[in-house]
């Protein structure tokens, strides 16, 4: 059908735009808001071509809107993500009026039949996969010999050069004033001092590698959370059906 097609495109050039957006955000943890206004640009004109092909209800296009952008701006003011994922949420109520619907997609649910807002209970729902994926990678890469007294470590970080941490890396251990190996239950962001004795630390051979926690940006998991939306649908609404 047309409106299958139509959907679809609609879902590759948020995907494209959600992918680019991810990439700015874990390079330099900043997404310009021109990206926002070019999605725009090109999903308002879509919208009202969707509307005049295929008609929807233009109140409860507004209505969602409206409540999307007010969580979405709350959420931002009290600090459960930053602005880039506040204006993804608000740009994807726009993109999507009406929950897209393609053959047999999605699978599950329409939720509450609000798209933006499957995707935001879903970011939430599915961030803890990043957890899994840690233990895999370094069940894979330490081996099972070295989780005795890391396994907390196993799930939330991974070791690096103790003279070359990343960018966007927390510390979960780090060298005291008096020369000791401290370790953390949580990452805090080193300073030019830390640095200086990892460093020093390391060339004087007295530790090789220590445990970091990289900083992901919500970005990541609100495109996972897209993707689960389109797929399966919302995650949340299921579980609360259930439950009910």
């Amino acid at each position: 059908m047309l409106s299958d097609v139509f959907y679809l495109v609609k879902i590759v050039i948020a995907t494209l735009f959600l992918i680019y957006a991810c990439k700015l955000d874990l390079r330099e943890r900043r997404v310009p808001n021109r990206l926002w206004k070019w999605m725009l640009a090109i999903f308002i004109p879509l919208d009202v071509v969707e509307y005049f092909l295929f008609g929807y209800d233009l109140v409860f296009a507004l209505v969602q809107f409206a409540i999307m952008f007010a969580f979405s701006y709350f959420l931002y003011i009290i600090g459960a993500y930053g602005g880039a994922d506040a204006k993804a949420f608000i740009v994807l109520a726009i993109a999507f009026p009406v929950y897209p619907e393609i053959w047999i997609l999605p699978l599950v649910n329409k939720g509450f039949g609000i798209f933006s807002f499957s995707t935001l209970s879903n970011s939430v729902i599915f961030s803890p996969v990043i957890l899994l994926y840690m233990f895999v990678r370094n069940i894979l890469k330490e081996g099972l010999k070295a989780i005795r007294g890391n396994f907390f470590y196993y799930f939330i970080g991974y070791r690096v050069d103790a003279a070359n941490i990343p960018r966007f890396h927390n510390l979960l251990e780090y060298v005291d004033e008096n020369g000791r190996l401290a370790r953390l239950r949580r990452g805090v962001e080193p300073d030019d001092k830390m640095l200086q004795r990892l460093k020093k630390a390391r060339e004087n051979g007295k530790l090789e590698k220590i445990w970091v926690t990289p900083g992901l940006p919500f970005l990541v998991f609100v495109t996972i959370g897209f993707f689960v939306s389109v797929v399966l649908g919302d995650m949340l609404f299921e579980i609360i059906s259930r439950l009910l």
